[in-house]
């Protein structure tokens, strides 16, 4: 279309001048959105703000009272997915936007990032209960073999066996995108030892889910960043 070759002859956008990545000094929800700024090659501040400071100090200058909250030439940006998004229009990789411009293969990376808000919910009740025993019980039953948390990993898994994502990627029309960071970030959260009665097994029979987990590991950016001892 006359639109889309007008596209491809305008500049790509400057990079911003300054970004601030505001967040608990934990992964969470903000780990994909800094593996997307170090893949991008984008100088950030990752201020990573303590329990202590955030209630008083941080959390009524917030539009929303939550984080992460992105800084941008002093303009804030919040909710994750919302950041993640802009972070992944702006970052390239290997040549490529973190985030796809065709509208279609955007899509199917947005349906992959709200399915795991789906798999999210299913786990948060658990943090309200208090007996250690019981929680790492409730959290169990969710991921055994008939559990609802299961049902979610085995639609994960197929989506990245070989003759659905022969890439590895998880939109494959989409190369590798934040959809990726997401799926690595995440399951890593959950099998971390954060969301206590969950073990580092917990995923080990997924095996398209392992091998992708290993090939986003396995990037030299990333495994610098995660090697850096700050």
């Amino acid at each position: 279309s006359a639109a889309s070759c007008v596209e491809g002859l305008l500049p790509a956008p400057a990079p911003p001048r300054s970004i601030t990545l505001k967040y608990f000094p934990i992964p969470g929800r903000a780990e994909p959105i800094r593996l997307a700024l170090v893949l991008g090659k984008l100088a950030f501040l990752d201020q990573r703000i303590a329990g202590q400071e955030w209630e008083e100090k941080h959390k009524p200058q917030t539009p929303y009272g939550q984080l992460p909250v992105l800084v941008v030439d002093g303009r804030t940006i919040c909710q994750s997915k919302a950041i993640l998004r802009y972070v992944g229009k702006i970052a390239r990789y290997n040549g490529s936007p973190l985030y796809p411009k065709d509208p279609k293969a955007a899509a199917k990376v947005d349906e992959l990032l709200d399915a795991f808000d789906d798999l999210w919910i299913l786990l948060a009740p658990t943090f309200t209960i208090e007996s250690p025993a019981q929680k790492a019980a409730a959290r169990q039953k969710l991921f055994d073999a008939e559990g609802p948390a299961t049902q979610w990993m085995a639609i994960f898994e197929r989506t990245l066996a070989g003759a659905a994502s022969p890439s590895g990627f998880c939109v494959p029309e989409a190369g590798f995108s934040v959809a990726d960071l997401m799926y690595f970030c995440f399951l890593n959260t959950i099998r971390s030892g954060f969301v206590e009665g969950l073990g580092a097994d917990l995923f080990e029979r997924y095996t398209s889910v392992m091998r992708h987990k290993e090939m986003v590991a396995a990037i030299p950016e990333i495994r610098a960043y995660y090697q850096d001892p700050r």
